[in-house]
């Protein structure tokens, strides 16, 4: 009988608890690894199809064969509004929904948004367009909100994995030291922007795979530009209202919506069924137990927070990065190319390879080597 409800005799009790928190570590690391690629594939699809979008509504052709006088510009200016302006408003209620739902929810949620937003391009209207992209707006500080959240929470987890002999020795009452999870912070978010800024190039496989084959080259879409990069602003002036070569089907656009949406669901599957929660069911609070009167003031409590002094440098810095990036991919990621005039090479740089081309008043040459 104390053979059978007795101790284990091979038992070792150390070696057990050392290999549980390897696997709790091994976990910790597969959520933020989960995470990354949730956001990734979410902004590849989102940005992807913003720049097809838009490119396709700017060719004057396409719009007046496919919708006629329904004035796309001003759908996607409204549309843009919509993103850009709405966010502002999102600082109030953000730590609202995050705590209501919970982190990991709230980036499923507005992960299920950005797809939302990819959906409603199957039937382009102004009732589908503007809408969803309110939506999104609305959905892009409580994104970026849980997401930090929760690398910053899987952070502070990792450190008590690590350190669980720390843990026990000073009691479960006791917090780790402030800072404590600060090396593990800075790993975990360089995997995480490692992976985020990857939706970059994703977001080109749409452009590569399928509209570049119905594009004009640089020849045609810029023969009248004059001027361009730090001496133009918005759209160069001169840009060929036409620069599509011949108009896609219908049935091609459908596909590659169809296998955006389809990414932007696999994005929402990996957040659902691979990030695991950011915190205990009794360490997030529940405000479906909270009264509405204190709901309400909460967004007013967290604006007077003196901690969001320290954030200021950081929402400075990441408008110039994401300003100077898109700046950069705008001038740098098509091809480079030089204009000459009347058979001289342009005086820029020889780094972007400007060749003789006599044959016309203003030609654009890619720079190939």
């Amino acid at each position: 009988m104390d053979e059978l409800v007795g101790a284990y005799p091979n038992y070792n009790e150390e070696e057990e608890e050392r290999r549980y928190y390897r696997r709790k570590r091994l976990g910790v690391l597969k959520n933020v690894l989960a995470a990354s690629a949730g956001g990734m594939l979410t902004y590849g699809v989102y940005l992807g199809l913003l720049q097809m979008q838009l490119i396709l509504h700017y060719d004057e052709t396409y719009r007046e064969v496919k919708y006629g006088n329904m004035g796309l510009p001003d759908i996607d200016s409204k549309m843009l509004m919509g993103i850009n302006v709405t966010p502002i408003a999102a600082l109030l209620y953000t730590p609202v929904l995050i705590r209501f739902f919970g982190t990991k929810w709230m980036m499923f949620l507005a992960v299920g948004i950005y797809a939302l937003f990819v959906s409603t391009n199957y039937w382009e209207r102004y009732y589908t367009l503007v809408p969803s992209a309110v939506a999104l707006g609305m959905a892009i500080v409580p994104l970026w909100a849980s997401m930090g959240n929760y690398i910053t929470r899987m952070s502070q987890k990792y450190y008590e994995y690590s350190h669980y002999k720390e843990q026990d020795e000073q009691g479960p009452q006791q917090r780790p030291p402030r800072g404590s999870h600060a090396p593990y912070l800075l790993v975990f978010q360089a995997i995480f922007y490692s992976f985020f800024h990857l939706s970059f190039a994703c977001a080109q496989l749409p452009m590569v795979y399928f509209l570049n084959y119905y594009l004009y080259d640089l020849n045609h879409t810029l023969y009248n530009v004059q001027s361009c990069g730090t001496n133009s602003h918005g759209i160069l002036n001169g840009f060929n209202k036409t620069v599509l070569r011949t108009l896609p089907r219908s049935r091609n656009l459908i596909v590659v919506e169809s296998v955006l949406m389809a990414v932007a669901f696999l994005a929402m599957l990996l957040v659902l069924g691979l990030c695991g929660a950011a915190y205990r069911p009794t360490e997030e609070i529940d405000l479906r137990s909270v009264g509405w009167g204190n709901i309400f003031q909460l967004p007013f409590k967290y604006v007077r927070d003196f901690r969001l002094r320290h954030l200021v440098p950081f929402f400075i810095y990441s408008g110039f990065e994401v300003l100077f990036a898109c700046t950069g991919l705008a001038l740098h990621s098509w091809e480079s190319c030089t204009r000459t005039r009347r058979g001289r090479t342009s005086s820029l740089p020889s780094t972007t390879g400007g060749r003789r081309w006599p044959s016309s008043w203003c030609t654009w040459v890619p720079a190939c080597p």
